[in-house]
């Protein structure tokens, strides 16, 4: 049941604003469910295919607010695009996927909320700023924060100062 009120939740927003749903599911199966990025990655996939493919686009054509010829072309790159991106995912650390993920995010949420229209330079460097000064705290964090001392070697064992002679 609870996937289902997250379908709605993603589904409203994606059917709404316009944005690609693994935006925000990637994020809930990850920090809700507990999933793993790679395995949140798939099931977005899986689960954002059809309903938004198909019923939203359908939702915009009958309201003359899609580009078929941009789409198709669009899928046309999709299609070889997601082909290697996962085949080449298995390979890739997830922690440096959740990195790469949550780069991606902070990059287009202070794009969407700086950038100036009219201005191609002015329109990409608020989101450079925001994810190099994102980098730049996680850094920063990783060099001050708690350090643990190297785990101490055994002890030797305990000599009786007896010699056994086979």
């Amino acid at each position: 049941m609870e996937f289902i009120l997250v379908g709605l939740f993603v589904g409203a927003l994606s059917g709404s604003l316009g944005i690609g749903g693994a935006v925000v599911l990637i994020p809930i199966l990850t920090l809700a469910f507990g999933f793993s990025q790679t395995r949140a990655q798939g099931t977005s996939i899986g689960a954002l295919l059809p309903p938004v493919g198909l019923f939203a686009a359908l939702a915009y054509y009958r309201q003359g607010l899609l580009d078929v010829r941009a789409s198709g072309l669009i899928a046309l790159g999709f299609v070889f695009g997601a082909l290697g991106g996962a085949s080449l995912v298995q390979y890739l650390p997830q922690i440096w996927l959740k990195r790469a993920f949550a780069t991606l995010l902070v990059y287009v949420g202070v794009q969407l909320l700086f950038a100036s229209e009219g201005r191609k330079l002015g329109a990409v460097l608020p989101g450079v700023i925001a994810a190099a000064g994102m980098w730049t705290l996680y850094l920063l964090r990783r060099a001050l924060g708690k350090k643990t001392p190297p785990p101490k070697p055994p002890a030797p064992p305990p000599s009786d100062d007896i010699d056994y002679v086979i």
